[in-house]
């Protein structure tokens, strides 16, 4: 992990930081000064399982894997946060340790908020309030999303919808870079690698993409979508 100067919350891209729309300038200026900002190379970790949850990790860019180590000894990828996103927002708020580990799957600048200071501007700011329950509802959302995908679609839907949001969490270009190993995306998937791998081979004879050691590229977008039964 390597420390660098702390960069200003008014300079950030605005379109994936919703907070910044919504809070107000007193809200935004104290997150300025008192966040803390950390970088993260690539396999370096965010946080491990069993870690005190003191605040949380707000995604300026980079890609980050969330994940549990199973009893099997196999891992179960739960995201793959990009971004604006939060990351341990969920355990801060609950004043629990972290339930998962968080690693870098790629360069990646993150700020951090702690719980002091989410608790103090839930109570100053009520917009920030209703970003904050916003943030929640989303995470709960997911979650339960994640549920019917691994208990409901088939390989070929779910391996359609990641590339999807791999594809979104690198800027929509149609060309997705696996900073992940195979393994990795089965796990995320639910299945096992050989069964990944098939259907990767599956979805290029379709034309639907093609595969270039790790790069896919997406070549039919719509009929991607359509696979996943992403609404």
């Amino acid at each position: 992990m390597e420390e660098k100067l702390i960069p200003d919350c008014f300079d950030c891209d605005y379109r994936n930081h919703n907070v910044l729309l919504c809070a107000t300038h007193e809200t935004i200026t104290r997150i300025n000064e008192e966040k803390g900002y950390q970088v993260f190379k690539k396999g370096d970790y965010l946080f491990h399982s069993g870690d005190a949850s003191s605040g949380f990790f707000f995604l300026k860019n980079g890609l980050v894997r969330t994940f549990t180590h199973l009893a099997s000894g196999k891992e179960q990828t739960f995201a793959l946060k990009a971004s604006g996103d939060w990351i341990g927002f969920r355990d801060c708020i609950s004043n629990t340790a972290f339930h998962h580990d968080a690693v870098a799957v790629d360069d990646t600048q993150a700020c951090f908020i702690t719980r002091e200071l989410i608790e103090n501007l839930v109570q100053a700011d009520p917009n920030f309030q209703k970003e904050v329950f916003r943030q929640m509802a989303k995470e709960w959302r997911e979650s339960e999303e994640q549920i019917v995908s691994l208990g409901t679609k088939q390989v070929h839907e779910k391996l359609a919808e990641i590339i999807i949001v791999l594809d979104n969490a690198q800027g929509s270009r149609n060309q997705v870079e696996l900073k992940i190993t195979r393994d990795v995306l089965a796990s995320f998937i639910g299945t096992k690698t050989e069964t990944l791998v098939r259907a990767l081979s599956d979805l290029k004879a379709r034309d639907f993409i093609s595969v270039d050691k790790n790069r896919i590229d997406i070549l039919n977008r719509e009929a991607l979508y359509s696979l996943s039964k992403i609404a």
